[in-house]
């Protein structure tokens, strides 16, 4: 199939188009000359395709500066993206795969209304865990993997409000009350990056747990590899590293850091 001069120059032009808008991930304005040296295109061309991006909103253009930027339809068109993102889709493959290479029990969970809602739970048929239900389908956030670390990277009122009201009761002999100490491991966990809960939720039962991060840095949701804590203890560092990768690349697939 032979294209038309026209059709050329569209598809041309779309391309270019999209030269533009990916140019903006790492600028945040730009002068007319300065992008046309830097997309070696004629200032001309340059200013026409502007032109009809920002009659459609996808440009926009500063009146005191002449700079141009990103325009409003781009963060609606990123917002109808991000809608589409379903946390439990993105992450059950990643999910399947971290069961797989650990042989253990691994949990998704979010927070909703000061309470650990598991989305997701999978298993490894094959690693003859007895584990079979570790954590219950609502579990409170102050006693398990999961829920420090949604914590951890939570809005800091809202954390000091719900541990100022939440009645903190011992669910093992590992569990934190007291609201000081908690604020601490909460502050050591945004620092690694994951979290060793040991035997805090029940005894002999312990995990590993890391936050998944969305488009805009804020926390999505939390994963977890719970196993007896023997198993936990003897390879840590192997399942950390698991778990930090699965969590890094569901992250990226929700859009955190592009």
């Amino acid at each position: 199939m032979v294209l038309s001069e026209s059709k050329r120059t569209s598809y041309g032009n779309v391309s270019h188009a999209l030269d533009i808008l990916l140019f903006f991930r790492e600028h945040e304005d730009c002068s007319l000359g300065e992008m046309a040296e830097m997309l070696e295109m004629k200032k001309s061309y340059l200013s026409k395709l502007l032109h009809d991006m920002e009659e459609k909103g996808f440009i926009s253009q500063d009146t005191s500066t002449g700079k141009y930027q990103l325009g409003l339809s781009c963060l609606e068109v990123g917002n109808a993206y991000e809608k589409r993102l379903d946390i439990r889709k993105v992450a059950h493959p990643h999910l399947i795969k971290l069961s797989s290479a650990t042989n253990e029990l691994v949990h998704l969970g979010v927070l909703d209304s000061n309470i650990v809602v598991l989305l997701d739970r999978i298993m490894n048929q094959g690693s003859g865990l007895r584990l079979q239900f570790h954590l219950s389908l609502t579990s409170p956030p102050y006693a398990t993997g999961l829920g420090k670390v949604l914590l951890a990277y939570s809005d800091p009122k809202m954390v000091d409000d719900y541990l100022s009201t939440a009645k903190l009761e011992p669910h093992s002999p590992h569990t934190t009350v007291d609201p000081n100490m908690i604020l601490a491991e909460l502050e050591q966990i945004r620092l690694k990056g994951y979290y060793l809960s040991f035997e805090t939720f029940e005894s002999g039962i312990s995990c590993v747990a890391a936050p998944v991060f969305s488009r805009h840095g804020k926390i999505a949701a939390a994963i977890s590899i719970c196993a007896p804590s023997i198993r936990i203890m003897s390879k840590q560092k192997e399942l950390v590293n698991h778990l930090l990768e699965n969590t890094s690349e569901i992250s990226s697939k929700l859009g955190h850091g592009s």
